[in-house]
């Protein structure tokens, strides 16, 4: 299973630069194994070879994390494939690859994309620090300014920002059901209530409940995913960046989105080897619609806030009693604890 490219510049590396390869068992590389481990899987079950060195230009260590979380990725593939035939197949990341899809994916050629953001949306300074304005959905957007009582004008929402303590408008913005975000230091984040919360928990929350049989499908090394049918209900940007790697091994996914529901700046980058439909969840007819696919379903993947589907008479139990084989993957943006368990949660 490997994962190449020659196109682009990432790492400071012009395009054919060669690199070399290292290996490292997941033992041996701590990301890859404490992500292989949250999920249940063994150390010494897959190897994962990484070609390059090099870093994308960050004050995080972004392309370690890109390598090792498409590296982990692939591993779990890997051992779906050693479960039907016996033997997992190698798997091989490019770090330069990897940082370039943790970019974009795609360059449009003959057409062009939208602007990735409104004109409102960025980083303020406040009176005590600084704080970040999602405002790309128009509801956003009209919570920011009603709070900040400001007209839709840029150097007006500076101006107004600069007079906020940062933590008291993040505060106000969220409770009128906008989205904001106070931009905190490390250190800052780990003595929040909530970073505390999340610090406490696992990785990875898993429970298993009537765990499916080996595969019995045969599975082609080109597309080991064929066959498996995904349900994808999340949104920007990490639930359908996840659902597009299991497309891209082959995974038939089915996107549905929210009848109104609207991302064109990032849609070709999140629909990329799916199917996308429309369907409105708070409808009988829709509830009716989606068990039918649920039924048929092996995978379901949602980034709804805890207690949002169950809102919906789409409780867990209620998943597993359409589907009990189901694989039910649930994002949570704070975690699962704390009082910011159920705040709403946007990439930026």
């Amino acid at each position: 299973m490997l994962l190449t490219s020659d196109t682009g510049l990432a790492n400071g590396r012009p395009k054919g630069t060669s690199t070399g390869m290292r290996s490292y068992n997941l033992t041996t590389n701590s990301a890859l194994s404490s992500w292989w481990a949250a999920v249940g899987g063994r150390p010494d079950d897959v190897r994962v070879e990484c070609a390059g060195d090099g870093d994308l230009p960050s004050a995080f260590r972004v392309t370690d994390f890109a390598a090792a979380a498409i590296g982990a990725a692939g591993a779990a593939v890997a051992e779906l494939i050693a479960r039907r035939n016996g033997t997992p197949p190698p798997v091989s990341v490019d770090r330069r690859l990897a940082s370039m899809w943790f970019g974009f994916s795609l360059r449009p050629q003959g057409w062009q994309l939208p602007p990735l953001w409104d004109p409102i949306a960025g980083d303020y300074a406040a009176a005590d620090g600084w704080i970040r304005l999602h405002t790309n959905a128009p509801h956003h957007r009209a919570v920011a300014l009603a709070v900040l009582d400001v007209p839709f004008e840029k150097a007006a929402v500076t101006a107004a920002v600069s007079r906020w303590n940062a933590d008291a408008l993040e505060t106000a913005i969220v409770d009128g059901g906008g989205c904001a975000a106070t931009m905190r230091s490390v250190e800052a984040w780990r003595a929040h209530p909530q970073g505390t919360a999340v610090a406490g928990e696992p990785l990875v929350h898993r429970e298993v409940h009537a765990p499916g049989a080996p595969p019995t499908w045969k599975l082609e090394p080109e597309r080991p995913l064929a066959g498996i049918r995904v349900l994808d209900l999340t949104r920007i940007l990490a639930g359908p960046v996840g659902t597009r790697f299991l497309a891209g091994f082959g995974a038939d996914v089915l996107r549905i989105d929210p009848p109104a529901w609207d991302e064109a700046a990032l849609a070709p980058e999140v629909t990329l080897g799916k199917r996308c439909a429309r369907l409105d969840l708070r409808t009988r007819e829709g509830i009716a619609t989606f068990e039918e696919l649920l039924a048929q379903a092996d995978v379901l993947v949602h980034g709804y806030r805890p207690g949002a589907l169950d809102a919906l008479g789409l409780s867990a139990q209620r998943r597993r009693s359409i589907r009990p084989e189901l694989v039910d993957v649930s994002l949570d943006a704070y975690g699962w604890s704390g009082a910011w368990h159920a705040r709403r949660g946007f990439d930026s």
